[in-house]
Formats: structure tokens, C-alpha cells, sequence
């Protein structure tokens, strides 16, 4: 079986599954920091308990059965083992690898992994979180569409220093969004054969990592303004831990202390805002302007 070579999230991978989200392989071989490979896999044991989204976590090891797609498991932050079913869409497999599994992945290697998008301003960046729905990558396409480098969408994973890492040079938007933005759907990948999401492609300028700063919570209200409120104190902890990607994986007393630990840290250098976006009038356009004005004033007072 050929492996082919890939780098993201400042990690080299080699991969025995084709990852075409990731862009073209690097000419290899080369030293690989994780491994993904094919094998069968058995169901977990049967005294591990079964977390939301179907994942399990058991000692260095976490793992996911899709129905019709495949098993998966991720072990010591170093492998990726894949079982896919017989006929599964190759598309569905890279899916839930490079969503559930990478961020599971990134979590073993002390990581805190957030659900959202990551923005470049300048020498930092914003990260974007939200709840499925809130129109994270819509917003970070609209950042995209305005000249800044969308640095990761979906994972984004900060290391212990506060910096966030670069991930896949893509954006999922569903169709609808496609069409606000003005970009035709039948030119883009769908992210599998049967959802009306699609993969739009996007640039950046450079690819190291970025000093994490601002840190946005996208919310709805039914009022008619646009709101930025600062957050302090405990609330920032507990907006941290709700928007963290799969959060199921770091319950428990071992990984709790550690995702404590790794949001102290954050807090400590990022400043959080919740953005109360009006359901009936609420646009990417707005919401984008008002964030890249409150970056500016930041930014100015600080100087």
C-alpha cells in the first residue's frame, strides 16, 4: 500500500488513506511526526463507556464507530488507525478523520482544541467560536473574502504557548451560504456525496503558527442590535469548555485538570467577547466589520 506525505497543524503525516483536503502531498519520504494507517479494528472494550457522538475514551487511546463509514482510533497522539466499511464513500472516511479523530489526535498531544475558526490580524490572530449553526465558517469566508488568512476551520488546535496552528486550506459552507457570498457551488468538492456542504478552497499568505488574542463567542438574540460584551472571570472558563471541540474527550479527572490548566493559560493572554448577533437581520458582513473595529480599538489601546 502506498503512503503519501502530508504537513498541517505544524505536524507531518504519513498517510496510507489519500487526504486531498489537505492539498498536494509533499514530495516524500520524509520523517513523520503521525502516522495513519488501514487495519481492522474490533469494537472497544466493554467496561469503556460510550461518550456523545458514539466516542469512547480508554487511557492513551480514544476511538468512534461511524455506522457506514468506518472505526477509527487515535493513540498517543502519534496513530491514526482507520477500518472503513466495505463501499463507505472515501469522502465520509476523510470527514470524521479529519474532524473527530485530528482533534482527538491534537488533544493527546496537550493541546486545547476549539470549535471554531481562526483569522489572521496582523501579527495575531482571532479565533471564532460558536455552536453548530452559528455561522462560524460563513464569517471566516467573509474574512477570507476581505484579503485576511483563515488559518484553520472547524479544529483549532493552541499549543501551550498560545499560539494557533495553521489546519486544512479549506472552508465548509453550506450552499445557502455559498450563494450569499456569490460563489458557484457546482465548481467545489461536497464534503461527502450525500450533504449539501462543500469544501471552498482559500489561500494564505504564510502558514506558522499565531499568537492567539481575541477570541470571539458568536450568540443570537431576538433584539435588533449587534453587541460586543466583554467576558471575565469564571464565564470565560465555562464559554472556553462549552466551544471546545468534542469536549466529551477531556471529561473525567485526569483530562479535566489538564483542560483546565490549558484555559488558564489562555485566558491569561487572549481577551473573550460575546457577539449577540440579531437573528432577523444578522449578516457575516456586519458581524465581520464589527469584530475587525473592536480588534482596532483593542489594538490601538494596548499600543
Amino acid at each position: 500500500m502506498s503512503t503519501l506525505f502530508y504537513s498541517v497543524y505544524g505536524l507531518t503525516f504519513c498517510s496510507e488513506i489519500e487526504l486531498t483536503d489537505l492539498g498536494e502531498p509533499l514530495p516524500g519520504p520524509v520523517q513523520a511526526d503521525v502516522r495513519i494507517r488501514i487495519a481492522p479494528l474490533a469494537a472497544p472494550p466493554a467496561d469503556v463507556p460510550l461518550l456523545d457522538h458514539g466516542l469512547w475514551r480508554s487511557g492513551d487511546t480514544c476511538g468512534v464507530a461511524v455506522p457506514d463509514v468506518a472505526r477509527y482510533e487515535v493513540r498517543a497522539g502519534s496513530e491514526i488507525v482507520v477500518d472503513p466499511v466495505a463501499g463507505a464513500d472515501p469522502a465520509a472516511v476523510r470527514l470524521f478523520l479529519l474532524g473527530s479523530m485530528m482533534g482527538a489526535l491534537m488533544m493527546q498531544r496537550d493541546h486545547l482544541v476549539l470549535h471554531g475558526n481562526a483569522v489572521r490580524i496582523g501579527d495575531a490572530c482571532a479565533v471564532v467560536v460558536g455552536r453548530s449553526g452559528a455561522g462560524k465558517s460563513t464569517l471566516a469566508a467573509e474574512f477570507a473574502r476581505r484579503g485576511l488568512d483563515v488559518l484553520s476551520d472547524d479544529v483549532v488546535p493552541v499549543d501551550r504557548t498560545g499560539m494557533a496552528l495553521t489546519g486544512y486550506p479549506r472552508i465548509k459552507l453550506w450552499d445557502d451560504a455559498l450563494e450569499r457570498l456569490g460563489v458557484d457551488k457546482d465548481s467545489l468538492e461536497r464534503i461527502h456525496t450525500s450533504h449539501e456542504k462543500f469544501q471552498l478552497p482559500v489561500r494564505r499568505s504564510r502558514s506558522e503558527p499565531v499568537r492567539l488574542r481575541w477570541i470571539y463567542v458568536l450568540e443570537r438574540h431576538e433584539g435588533d442590535a449587534l453587541t460586543l460584551a466583554p467576558v471575565h472571570g469564571a464565564l470565560t472558563f465555562s464559554l472556553l469548555h462549552e466551544h471546545t471541540y468534542r469536549n466529551e474527550l477531556v471529561h473525567g479527572p485526569g483530562p479535566m485538570a489538564q483542560h483546565l490548566e490549558q484555559c488558564a493559560r489562555l485566558v491569561s493572554a487572549a481577551r473573550v467577547t460575546r457577539v449577540c448577533r440579531p437573528v432577523a437581520t444578522m449578516t457575516a458582513e456586519d458581524t465581520a466589520e464589527a469584530i475587525l473595529q473592536d480588534i482596532a480599538r483593542d489594538s490601538q489601546e494596548s499600543a
